[in-house]
């Protein structure tokens, strides 16, 4: 019997040895490859038009840029955004011009190193004003009866205005504000200077009352007070908030929003954050987003990235949409928030169509490629001449569209120049985000631009500070005891990448070590085998009881003395009559040969 109990516990142990090694042996998920996606806009953006949108096409701009084809078919969308311009006055589209697009045009030639002067200036040129508050004007002193004075330009001139200054308090104005307040819009000669002039410069000089005077700017609207600008000093320049950007002829915010951070990207001082703040909605993920790119308060900037990181969903997407959720992850990456950047990744994997594009849409697929798969290993054919197109395409030469097919740069020179782009922009800004370097790009990125960069972080205290260690992984150099770092993975061999712990890594799909799910899968298979078990042994190997004999009818037992007293006689036992011979069972076998087993070990007795 005991060979059976171990017959059973042996084969549980062979089931578990063959189930649990299944459920350990599952495979991760295929990682995702974007190239499908990348091939769907190439095909979506015939000649580098993305759906005659000038917005969309920056952003297939950039992404093929930082895939590795800026010079094919980022130069392509570049020469489309390029015969888009409006040459009388820099806007885009030149049929529709509108301060989105011209800023997503901007945004995108300066970054493959066009000059977009005339660009920038056309949109200062377009600015609104959007705020419709007080503006104030405050100096605080205890000085008596002084004299500062307000400079600002009226067309080419520069025009001057004293005003009297008594203990921080204007008796020359009293229009209505507290005394200590100056009215900039109905105290200076001209109503209405700072709402009929957006971001304009004023120059307030109280060298009459000396050092130690608080100068401030002060912008009201109902019970809300926002100090812009203030300094201790007897002589300030500055420049009044009050911009915004324009759709038609009233300010917009979804226009403001992107022009905005756009031009803070590209460090012009155009600036309309103070419009955004009173106009943004904390629920609308580009509304934290843009705003959290576009300022350089670090107070605001977490104010913006916890809002932003409320409204983030279970399932990783901003309100089950694919455009908010690539534009949530411009700033999610920008402040480093792992774990919802991975979560929002999935989900953008998870809502991918068939055929590689988001919503079946050039701009959202082109935003989503250009934050999510920023620089994304993909191994596109290298020619100019998008997926889909064929010799029947009109061929112009002068429409700075290069058609490989019928075109060259020496039949058709204006349109297939000869481009070699570089990540280097000379601007004297080391613009880190769009991949410049004080490798590639030495005369705006070097130990002292104020950019910490990877490189500089064990060689640069100015730009990065004295509590960076030395050696570590992360810091794109390989040291002792790391076989890789980020870029400088020489030591990985092919089809290796580089991983988070500084070592080569195959880029072929890796076991899964299991989690908890994995666990629980295992324990689950414990329980039912070892109930299967349970079962198979009480039901086929259990103990069966031993059949009982039959003696026939049984003897009929009679008192021989009298009965009663104390005693009862004992009975005679009468021989009992023999059973019926019948065929001896197995058990009976089984019990006959033990007993001559045991005959023989005792010496036949």
């Amino acid at each position: 019997m005991k060979q059976k109990q171990l017959a059973v516990i042996l084969t549980s142990i062979l089931i578990l040895s063959l189930l649990v090694p299944v459920v350990l042996a599952e495979e991760e998920p295929e990682a995702f490859d974007p190239t499908a996606s990348y091939e769907w806009l190439i095909e979506h953006c015939r000649g580098g038009n993305c759906d005659d949108s000038i917005f969309a096409t920056s952003f297939y701009a950039m992404a093929m840029k930082l895939a590795g084809y800026g010079n094919s078919y980022g130069v392509q969308a570049i020469k489309y955004i390029q015969s888009e311009k409006k040459d009388s006055v820099a806007c885009f589209p030149k049929g529709n011009c509108n301060i989105k697009d011209t800023a997503a045009a901007y945004w995108a030639l300066s970054n493959y190193g066009e000059d977009t002067s005339e660009i920038e200036a056309y949109i200062e040129s377009e600015l609104g004003t959007g705020l419709a508050g007080n503006w104030w004007l405050q100096i605080a002193t205890s000085a008596q009866d002084k004299t500062c004075t307000i400079a600002y330009p009226a067309g080419e001139t520069l025009e001057q205005v004293d005003i009297q200054v008594d203990e921080g308090t204007f008796p020359g104005c009293t229009a209505g504000q507290p005394p200590t307040f100056f009215d900039l819009n109905s105290c200076i000669a001209g109503n209405n200077l700072i709402d009929n002039n957006p971001l304009i410069e004023l120059t307030i000089d109280c060298s009459s009352i000396g050092e130690g005077t608080t100068i401030s700017i002060i912008y009201n609207t109902g019970s809300s007070y926002y100090i812009t600008e203030q300094a201790t000093t007897s002589k300030y320049k500055t420049q009044i908030p009050n911009a915004c950007h324009k759709q038609g002829a009233t300010c917009h915010k979804d226009t403001s929003l992107w022009a905005n951070w756009i031009l803070t990207n590209k460090n012009s001082e155009i600036n309309t954050n103070l419009y955004l703040l009173d106009t943004y909605d904390s629920l609308k993920p580009a509304d934290t987003s843009l705003l959290y790119l576009s300022t350089t308060d670090t107070s605001k900037k977490s104010k913006y990235l916890q809002e932003l990181l409320d409204i983030q969903r279970l399932d990783g997407s901003f309100n089950k949409n694919n455009f908010e959720t690539g534009v949530a992850l411009m700033t999610l990456i920008a402040s480093a928030s792992t774990e919802e950047i991975t979560s929002a990744i999935s989900y953008l994997e998870s809502s991918v169509n068939q055929e590689g594009a988001w919503d079946a849409d050039e701009a959202t697929t082109a935003i989503i490629l250009y934050t999510a798969f920023a620089g994304a290993s993909v191994d596109l054919p290298e020619t100019l001449t998008p997926p889909g197109d064929d010799s029947s395409d009109e061929s112009i030469c002068g429409d700075h569209v290069c058609n490989p097919l019928t075109e060259n740069e020496y039949s058709c020179p204006s349109d297939c120049e000869t481009t070699t782009l570089d990540l280097c922009v000379e601007d004297g800004v080391c613009d880190y985000t769009f991949g410049e370097t004080n490798q590639n790009c030495p005369s705006d990125c070097f130990c002292g631009d104020n950019v910490c960069q990877p490189s500089e972080e064990s060689s640069c205290s100015l730009d990065c500070g004295e509590t960076t260690p030395s050696a570590y992984c992360g810091n794109d150099i390989q040291e002792a005891g790391e076989e890789c770092d980020g870029y400088d993975d020489s030591a990985c061999l092919s089809g290796e990448i580089c991983n988070y712990s500084c070592e080569c890594e195959s880029l072929a799909p890796q076991k899964s070590e299991g989690g908890f799910g994995t666990i629980f899968m295992v324990f689950l298979i414990i329980i039912f085998v070892g109930i299967a078990a349970f079962i198979a042994f009480k039901n086929y190997f259990g103990k069966k009881p031993k059949p009982k004999r039959t003696f026939g009818n049984a003897p009929v037992f009679k008192p021989t003395g009298p009965t009663g007293g104390f005693g009862t006689p004992q009975p005679k036992f009468q021989s009992r009559r023999a059973p019926p011979k019948t065929g001896k069972s197995s058990a009976e076998k089984e019990l006959e040969k033990s007993l001559s087993e045991a005959r023989k070990l005792l010496g036949g007795k």
